[in-house]
């Protein structure tokens, strides 16, 4: 509600400005027209008298009044038809600065009425409260001690009604006094809550009614502003020169916008042409790495392989391919470890140069903001400026409204001076004539006033929404340069990303050449196991050569010795063979028991020899 009437004060205060400058503006036409020659109070007093002298002599000598009179008496009436519309205007206007006067001050009084009401009802609402706490801490003590509390006047004589001559010593006759006091507080809260909720709403109904009043006389004056500024608006042209400056200052505007579109441009161009060469060059750089990634995969996929087959028993086949392998295996890595090494240096580089190009970028940037700041304070300059030249144009305007009244009192003493000099009907007939001529054109001079002001408020209108498509395009690159910053970020945090990928890629790397040495230790500790255990095969494949050869020749002496000695065969011999048989684990390549024991060079069986 008290929004609306806020609404309602400021509508009013708006009204009645446009009254005063609209008054101001009829100022300035009457000194137009007296600047003209035309000044309106001593032009009629002047055209009246010569008016009278010359149709009473016009009609004695002729009898019949003339069309030029006609005219100008008609004339004369729509001047005293806009004269008095004019102080009608000032008059009303101010009666409606009296009456929005008033109103503020009712409103005010209104405002503080309430603050009173609302007071009032707090500290009504807060007593309420006191009594009912005192209410339920009364009726707690009465159960507890049976005291009697004090009361007024009302509560004493309901006692005193509901006691009975022989009074109770049992304690009953306390209960029932403390259950008629509480029931005695109640009604008299009761009623003083009623009593304030009536005043209450007796005061609200007032205060409704006086809204009311007041929405009605707003109306009403809303009416009359409206008629006012009907009537004001046809009087509205002397604005060519506030035009005239706004237009300037629009073009300026205009050149300043474009100014700072081609720097948003520029700036725009450099940032996305570095984006989009760090983009690329990282997307370089990433290929590259995982390429790298992926043959040192297949390596390790190599050695891995091979270690699988290292770790196989060994066998006269395995072990050459296992040392073909070896052998190539260590070459291809001395061979490769020196090409991954420049690679991670030309990575750093890149990055280093990157990081260059972004602090470049950054310092252009914050050139171009600069730039930018500087160029809102010029055009703060150039509007400081331009106020300053308005308060120049509004001081001119007073010493021409001055000069104005200068040379309407040169006026009005030159009217006198006529209304002496002109005494013949002939000066009279050129004096009307050239009143009547005057008259037409400063109408005709107000008509084109009037068609040149609308031509004026065409091409404001059409420049207004010059400006307002241009505004729309001005916020549509603002909110592409916005879009470019998103992308600026959503850059930088794939550089960050790329980045951290990189410092993993490093990490594989190191752990990758890590596993190598420990791959190339493995295979070297192999094929010393692997030499070892061929050694020991030759060894042992010599000593069972030389055993074979012990063997023959120790079974052709037998032989020899059983075809010498009569199948009879030195037992010393045949023992010494046993024993290393045994010794050697049953090895039948030092001999083999069953032969002897079918030949019959011993007659023992296999279990005794065991």
């Amino acid at each position: 509600m008290w929004s609306s009437i806020e609404n309602f004060k400021e509508n009013l205060h708006k009204i009645a400005l446009d009254v005063h400058e609209d008054d101001d503006e009829e100022d300035d036409l009457q000194s137009y027209g007296s600047v003209n020659g035309v000044s309106e109070s001593d032009r009629r007093n002047s055209s009246g008298f010569r008016s009278s002298r010359s149709v009473s002599r016009y009609s004695i000598s002729n009898g019949i009044e003339s069309p030029a009179h006609h005219e100008i008496e008609r004339y004369k009436a729509e001047i005293k038809k806009l004269q008095e519309s004019e102080s009608d205007i000032k008059a009303l206007s101010v009666n409606y600065a009296a009456l929005l006067r008033e109103k503020e001050d009712q409103i005010s009084r209104l405002n503080q009425e309430n603050g009173s009401l609302k007071e009032n009802l707090t500290s009504t609402s807060a007593a309420l409260k006191e009594a009912r706490t005192d209410i339920s801490r009364g009726s707690n003590n009465y159960a507890i001690k049976g005291s009697n509390d004090q009361s007024p006047n009302r509560l004493q004589k309901s006692v005193s009604h509901v006691k009975s001559p022989n009074h109770m010593s049992n304690g009953k006759g306390k209960d029932t006094d403390s259950c008629i006091k509480e029931k005695d507080l109640a009604d008299m809260l009761e009623d003083t809550t009623k009593s304030m909720a009536a005043v209450q709403a007796m005061e609200l109904a007032k205060e409704r009614e006086k809204l009311r009043d007041l929405q009605l006389s707003l109306q009403e004056e809303r009416k009359r502003s409206e008629s006012f500024k009907e009537e004001l608006e046809s009087m509205r042209l002397d604005k060519n020169k506030t035009f005239m400056e706004i237009s300037k200052m629009r073009s300026e505007l205009d050149a300043k916008l474009l100014e700072i579109k081609h720097l948003q441009m520029k700036l725009n161009g450099r940032e996305s042409h570095a984006i989009g060469n760090a983009m690329e060059h990282l997307k370089e750089v990433n290929k590259a790495l995982e390429n790298e990634n992926n043959e040192l995969k297949l390596k390790r996929s190599e050695l891995e392989a091979a270690l699988e087959e290292s770790r196989k028993p060994t066998s006269s086949k395995v072990f050459p391919n296992a040392t073909e392998t070896l052998t190539r295996h260590p070459s291809t890595m001395d061979k490769e470890k020196p090409e991954s090494f420049p690679g991670k240096e030309e990575m750093e580089q890149s990055l280093q140069r990157l990081e260059m190009d972004l602090k470049e970028t950054r310092r252009e940037r914050d050139k171009a903001r600069q730039e930018l700041k500087r160029l809102k304070q010029h055009l703060l300059e150039k509007e400081t400026e331009e106020s300053e030249k308005m308060d120049e144009d509004s001081r001119l305007i007073e010493e021409l409204r001055q000069t104005n009244e200068y040379q309407r009192s040169q006026i009005s003493q030159l009217e006198k001076s006529l209304k002496q000099a002109i005494s013949n009907q002939e000066d009279n007939r050129l004096s009307n004539d050239n009143q009547i001529r005057k008259l037409k054109e400063t109408v005709e001079d107000l008509n084109q006033k009037l068609t040149n002001c609308l031509r004026t408020i065409e091409s404001k209108n059409v420049e207004l929404l010059n400006l307002q498509t241009a505004l729309g395009q001005y916020y549509a690159e603002i909110e592409a340069k916005e879009h470019f910053e998103r992308e600026l970020v959503m850059a930088k945090d794939e550089l960050m990303k790329l980045s951290a990928r990189l410092k993993d890629s490093d990490e594989r790397l190191e752990s990758s050449n890590k596993e190598k040495e420990d791959v190339t230790s493995k295979l070297l500790h192999a094929e010393k196991v692997a030499a070892e255990w061929k050694n020991r095969v030759s060894k042992v494949e010599e000593d069972n050569a030389k055993v074979r050869r012990v063997l023959e020749q120790s079974m052709t002496r037998l032989n020899r010795m059983s075809m010498e000695s009569d199948y009879l065969v030195d037992r010393r011999i045949v023992i010494k063979l046993l024993v290393t048989y045994f010794q050697k684990n049953h090895n039948k390549e030092v001999i083999n028991i069953d032969i002897i024991l079918k030949s019959g060079f011993v007659t023992f069986t296999y279990e005794k020899c065991l």
